[in-house]
């Protein structure tokens, strides 16, 4: 990747290199028609039901004060700046949020672009391809609840502190970036993702940091922008740690560090190929090149996530299989950092393969990628619709004077990646309906029922009525204890 930065690729277009390069210039060429249309159709489901909340949303917002999310972060050790945006977002309204989220995402393609356009080995239409990859590859879904929402902002930082710190020289600007950045580590996969905006801005100044006979003030800049984790990382410590029980959240495990150390040396490996073969002026194709890249990319998105533990095997599949899996439940927003490389190996592949001038490899994943963003996207709508429609359902069961004991769910064709509710969640229902959120469960409650959610209704015939045909199967608890035991 390194040989493929030009050396006036951070200046700006105009003579005066503290003056910035215009707007226009900039996203000249950028896919406005078809990256609006085909992100539209991936991720404007949730725009259809914009003040639907999910998830988390329903322990951290439903019926609590203003603010309340902010104690949460401070326990957890996220900073302090954390939650902030979205707190602003939530006084004018839930639809506030959901409509950052589907502008912020298009917006942080814009800075792409504008990064790319510093690299000479990619033409134009490869940047273009990889921009609509990185805008519809099918990740990170629970980009739809509102406490996903600090992930997406630190993206926007993270995207918009590397747009400055490569494409403008001045020394308000080298400030501003550094800034940008530090605040994206409030999402803390940002403090190993960082590596590429560092190794980008090396690589502009090269000149300048390999020549040691005097010290300039490249090298302060050099060791500021590699110092920000670092000082994150001590501030943190210092002024805002997780309370005892929050600190083994995001914590590394050994297990986990290996899980995510293998991909990561692989494309070390890779990298040191590629390095060989500039250093002896050898041909470097430039399919091979973007695949090794992307693949790295890949794995240091994913690293953190590995070595946390928040990707674990389970039924025998290894960590790295789970990463894929179509029922991710909420565990796609740990896929936040991997479009970047996922569209780099693409591109990569489609030239390694490309025969006759055809991008099939390109035309596949683009086809495969809206058709699933717009199966997952209607989930999460139908599921905001099944939410409500459960509501009524509690509400039938104070009528019909049924003790509830348990619920469970076996409607999960109509969740979001078959998403399974939580606790908080029922409870949030039962709430809204004006009953009881207790369940003790059977064994507590032998004269209780248990409710077990169904519905006769096909995914199409849901989508095209929105009318999901739900019921529940009422179970006496002394029935299914029998059948225990």
């Amino acid at each position: 990747m390194m040989s493929s930065f030009s050396e006036n690729a951070g200046q700006p277009e105009s003579g005066d290199p503290s003056v910035a390069p215009k707007p226009e210039r900039v996203l000249a060429g950028f896919p406005w028609v078809s990256a609006i249309v085909l992100y539209t159709l991936s991720w404007g489901w949730s725009l259809l039901r914009p003040n639907t909340i999910y998830w988390d949303d329903w322990n951290g917002y439903f019926n609590k004060p203003a603010g309340d999310a902010f104690k949460t972060v401070t326990k957890m050790g996220r900073a302090p700046w954390a939650g902030f945006v979205e707190f602003l977002l939530l006084n004018v309204g839930t639809w506030a949020v959901t409509v950052a989220t589907f502008t912020v995402f298009f917006i942080i393609s814009l800075l792409l672009f504008g990064i790319l356009r510093g690299l000479t080995v990619l033409k134009t239409a490869q940047i273009k391809t990889v921009i609509l990859l990185f805008l519809l590859l099918p990740v990170m879904q629970a980009r739809v609840a509102i406490s996903v929402f600090d992930y997406t902002s630190s993206y926007f930082l993270f995207y918009l502190g590397w747009f400055v710190l490569v494409r403008y020289k001045s020394i308000k600007s080298f400030a501003v970036a550094c800034i940008l950045l530090f605040l994206s580590f409030k999402t803390h996969s940002f403090l190993f993702f960082v590596l590429l905006p560092f190794l980008h801005f090396c690589w502009l100044n090269k000149l300048r940091i390999l020549d040691f006979k005097k010290l300039t003030g490249t090298h302060l800049q050099v060791v500021m922008v590699a110092s920000l984790p670092v000082f994150y990382v001590v501030v943190r410590s210092a002024f805002w740690p997780p309370i005892e029980s929050w600190q083994d959240y995001q914590q590394p495990t050994v297990a986990g560090f290996l899980t995510g150390l293998w991909p990561v040396l692989i494309g070390v490996v890779g990298l040191s190929v590629i390095g060989l073969r500039k250093l002896k002026k050898r041909h470097i194709p430039i399919g091979l090149l973007l695949v090794v890249v992307g693949f790295s990319i890949t794995t240091l998105a994913l690293f953190p996530y590995f070595a946390g533990e928040l990707y674990v095997g389970y039924a025998g599949r290894p960590a790295i299989i789970t990463v894929f899996e179509f029922r991710a439940d909420w565990r796609s927003r740990h896929q936040l950092l991997m479009p970047l490389g996922l569209a780099l190996g693409v591109v990569g592949l489609n030239e390694v393969l490309k025969r006759r001038g055809k991008n099939i490899v390109i035309s596949s994943v683009l086809v495969i990628s809206v058709a699933l963003n717009m199966f997952w996207g209607s989930q999460y709508f139908l599921m905001s619709h099944k939410q409500e429609q459960l509501v009524e359902l509690f509400k039938m069961m104070t009528k019909n004077e049924i003790k509830i004991a348990s619920v469970e769910d076996r409607t999960l064709r109509f969740n979001g990646r078959e998403s399974t509710f939580r606790g908080y969640e029922l409870d949030g229902f039962m709430t809204l309906a004006g009953i009881s959120t207790d369940r003790p469960g059977c064994e507590a409650m032998p004269s209780g029922s248990a409710l077990i959610l169904k519905s006769d209704s096909s995914y199409l015939k849901a989508l095209a009525t929105r009318d999901l045909d739900l019921y529940f199967e009422v179970k006496p608890c002394s029935e299914v204890l029998a059948q225990n035991d």
